[in-house]
């Protein structure tokens, strides 16, 4: 009787816990073969959209494929004569007018043939074309939306055309690339080639090339103010360089792996991906590494507002990585999300509409719903249930033991009921002394305001960090709702770096530009906080100071 009464109880409370690792079906799913998925789909308003590659034989070609939300084919449009491996991401461009014109919605496509179409995205029929040379390929690597022009790369050229029409308005030869994606600056536009040179390329067509790296720059070059940072493919590795576009300086940051993925550049932090793992570069005087995280990363990766990088895992198991990145690039919080058809792939997820669409080298693409739908009177909430049967449980053991004079064993199981219960009440103990907490009238900003700050600041959410041999401040923040909200967008002004260490009970800051000290304390307008940093809500204005405890 004892032994199943404990694994009864043991059961109840795992599933009073647990949390399923295992991904949920996909709501919807298209196998888009023969092709593979390598580049990532994207989310429109009303479609997704998805294209194939592969190195053609035969009768079949890449595709660019429109699917309705709820997965019926709206369009597909065939590219019938490239043969090579078509790479270049799709680029959506929002309707819009300018000097050349007005456009509708449209899906902007690179060829491996060489060809540059804009499609409509209501109907897939090309809007109007354009041709550029072909050396084995053609158009593989990414390009950008400059107002009314699309900027995109040739196999060894740069072209400027009009967004309504095609009209080509810059048209200049570079060296030859592979992957080679364009990054946009006030000064024109910068690429490299397979040789290792970068050109830059002026607004006005002017055409120049700054040192000869040592390998071959694929994607387009992360623009940090008057720097470049740059991953350099060699044999077996990658070096990820800054490059001073004032001085044509460049510096070493790290050492990496082979076969670069498309890096992703978020505030002042840039995130790197290859064979050997992530990494991610801060910049402000300067740029440095900040963290490192082991696994497989190649082809693009995507980022989602709640500071999460999604890869894929180009891996025969596959699947996709999750990783969380603090704004001082400290990757934490890893998990791997799996799909009934996990493998090699180096296409990102893409996010939008309440959706999330996953596409790898089998070439099936596979749509989650994400959104939450609002709870209905019918719905079912199935831990009330678990806990009325872990009581029911709990109960009858208690009352079993007493029953036979085993009260020492009864008075065991009673203090293993407390614990379970104790544990699982604790969030919702913690949520309710925080709302207890935060209703207790403040005191108004204007009584802490400094007669040295600028009238500009008037009005705004304001933060003070007291370090040890200075105090940082600024001012003029608006929106920020939580102290962590705050803190992070002040962070990023003052050029300091935070340290967050996230609890059962909430999140809390740990250290300021390495100091720890005996601990950090917080005091929203005047008052010592309380709270974890993420429950701590604000309003504007404040005034919020950090000092050491």
């Amino acid at each position: 009787m004892r032994p199943l009464l404990l694994v009864g109880l043991f059961l109840s409370a795992l599933m009073l816990f647990s949390t399923s690792a295992v991904a949920s079906s996909p709501a919807w799913t298209v196998d888009v073969g023969p092709g593979y998925i390598t580049t990532a789909p994207v989310v429109g308003a009303d479609h997704v959209f998805v294209r194939t590659s592969g190195f053609w034989t035969g009768e079949e070609r890449p595709e660019v494929i429109a699917f309705s939300h709820d997965g019926e084919e709206r369009w597909r449009f065939v590219n019938s004569n490239t043969v090579q491996h078509d790479m270049a991401p799709l680029l959506l461009a929002p309707s819009g007018e300018g000097a050349c014109g007005v456009w509708p919605d449209m899906v902007l496509v690179g060829w491996a043939d060489g060809r540059f179409d804009a499609l409509s995205a209501d109907t897939g029929v090309s809007l109007w074309n354009v041709s550029t040379p072909v050396d084995g390929w053609g158009i593989t690597g990414a390009f950008v939306i400059d107002g009314d022009e699309v900027v995109f790369p040739g196999r060894a050229s740069l072209h400027r055309v009009c967004l309504a029409n095609g009209e080509s308005t810059l048209n200049v030869t570079v060296g030859e690339g592979w992957r080679n994606g364009v990054a946009q600056t006030p000064s024109g536009y910068w690429l490299g080639d397979e040789a290792g040179t970068l050109w830059h390329v002026g607004r006005n067509g002017s055409v120049s090339s700054h040192l000869q790296f040592n390998g071959s720059i694929r994607h387009a070059p992360v623009v940090m103010g008057d720097r470049l940072l740059l991953h350099v493919q060699q044999a077996s590795s990658s070096i990820i360089q800054s490059f001073d576009t004032l001085s044509s300086t460049a510096t070493i940051l790290a050492v990496s792996g082979p076969s670069p993925a498309v890096p992703l550049k978020v505030d002042q932090m840039a995130l790197f991906g290859d064979g050997s793992g992530l990494t991610s570069v801060v910049c402000d005087t300067n740029c440095s590494v900040s963290d490192t995280h082991e696994t497989l990363v190649n082809g693009e990766m995507a980022w989602t507002p709640d500071g999460t990088l999604h890869a894929p895992i180009n891996t025969p198991s596959g699947g996709w990585l999750s990783i969380s990145v603090s704004i001082n690039g400290t990757f934490t919080s890893p998990s791997v999300f799996s799909t009934p058809h996990d493998g090699f792939g180096t296409a990102p997820p893409a996010f939008g509409s309440g959706l999330s669409v996953y596409g790898n080298d089998a070439g099936v693409l596979m749509v989650y719903i994400t959104e939450t739908s609002t709870p209905t009177s019918s719905s079912f909430d199935a831990q009330p249930v678990l806990g009325a049967v872990f009581l029911v449980l709990a109960m009858g053991g208690m009352a079993a033991l007493a029953s036979t004079s085993r009260t020492t064993d009864a008075w065991r199981l009673f203090t293993l009921v407390v614990l379970v219960l104790a544990l699982f009440m604790l969030p919702d103990i913690s949520g309710s002394w925080n709302t207890a907490l935060v209703d207790k009238e403040e005191d108004a900003p204007t009584s802490h305001w400094k007669q040295h700050w600028p009238d500009t600041w008037l009005g705004t959410q304001v933060v003070v960090v007291e370090l040890e041999d200075e105090t940082l401040e600024v001012g003029g923040l608006v929106g920020h709702e939580s102290v962590l909200a705050l803190t992070q967008a002040a962070a990023l002004d003052l050029g300091v770096d935070i340290d967050l260490e996230s609890t059962s009970l909430g999140t809390y800051l740990v250290a300021i530009n390495g100091t720890s000290g005996a601990g950090w304390e917080y005091f929203v307008n005047g008052e010592r906080g309380v709270l974890a940093v993420d429950d701590a809500k604000v309003e504007t204005p404040v005034v919020l100071v950090w000092r050491l405890a």
